[in-house]
């Protein structure tokens, strides 16, 4: 006899909450609930919910480690153009050449491996490492891809279509932009711990923010979530740093069970 308890998915305990119509009803898995779905008119709410998931295990994909099949380059993702400078340029074989599954863009690469020993070791994405899995779970929560292109959404109304795409427009125009590291020349104040960065070492540069500010490589992270910016990829939002996520509900909040930002409110 299968063993329902024993199973680990999290919608055992049970799906008790505002956004649920049928309060009190427990399912073993994922399966159980789309058929639920199917037979009272619900797929639509089932599909909010299994969104959210993970597509192999069905646990909530920030609850366990998250793998991506192929290399995932940031720039691509969010669909800005090519860079022009060499010396700014992420790619598969830079950063596999060098044992990571990304570098900074803006460094050569015996001065990468000094930029890491500032990060903790658990963050550091060296591959076959728990870094190169926090790098992964970060792409996904901090770029999430509803938030970058309308194809990946599945609730935005066509008359919202317009609305959207100003918004992303709009952001990808004043905020949303990829830093860069290199090395300090001189005495640069760090905007978020306040100490120096000193010359010789190793700051983030963020060319939304003007030319002359550095941040230490710790403290190059989202204000909201406090985590490292994923590939130094940030918006600026009153003179602060985001991550994407964080700095689009600044603005319209998110939807708790389909993740999507709200457009109109």
């Amino acid at each position: 006899m299968l063993d329902l308890k024993a199973h680990c998915c999290p919608l055992y305990s049970g799906l008790d909450s505002p956004l649920i119509p049928w309060p009190g009803l427990k399912f073993a898995c994922v399966r159980i609930l789309e058929l639920y779905g199917k037979v009272f008119g619900q797929e639509e709410l089932c599909e909010l919910i299994i969104r959210k998931t993970c597509g192999s295990c069905k646990c909530t994909k920030d609850s366990h480690d998250v793998l991506h099949e192929e290399w995932v380059n940031v720039r691509d993702r969010l669909g800005f153009k090519p860079v022009q400078d060499p010396d700014k340029r992420v790619s598969k074989e830079r950063s596999y050449s060098q044992g990571y599954s990304w570098v900074p863009p803006g460094l050569p690469s015996h001065k990468v491996e000094k930029y890491f020993n500032s990060l903790p070791s658990n963050k550091v994405p060296k591959l076959g490492t728990s870094g190169e899995k926090y790098r992964d779970k970060q792409v996904v929560v901090q770029l999430p891809k509803q938030d970058l292109a309308l194809t990946y959404c599945k609730h935005v109304e066509q008359r919202h279509h317009q609305s959207y795409e100003d918004f992303i427009n709009a952001r990808n125009e004043i905020a949303l932009d990829i830093g860069y590291a290199r090395e300090c020349t001189y005495h640069v104040e760090c905007p978020k711990c306040k100490k120096n960065v000193e010359p010789g070492e190793i700051g983030v540069f963020a060319s939304k923010f003007g030319d002359t500010v550095l941040w230490h490589p710790t403290c190059f992270t989202c204000t909201e979530c406090q985590e490292l910016l994923v590939d130094l990829t940030y918006c600026l939002y009153e003179d602060h740093l985001y991550c994407e996520r964080h700095y689009a509900q600044q603005f319209k909040p998110r939807c708790s069970a389909c993740d999507e930002v709200r457009i109109i409110i």
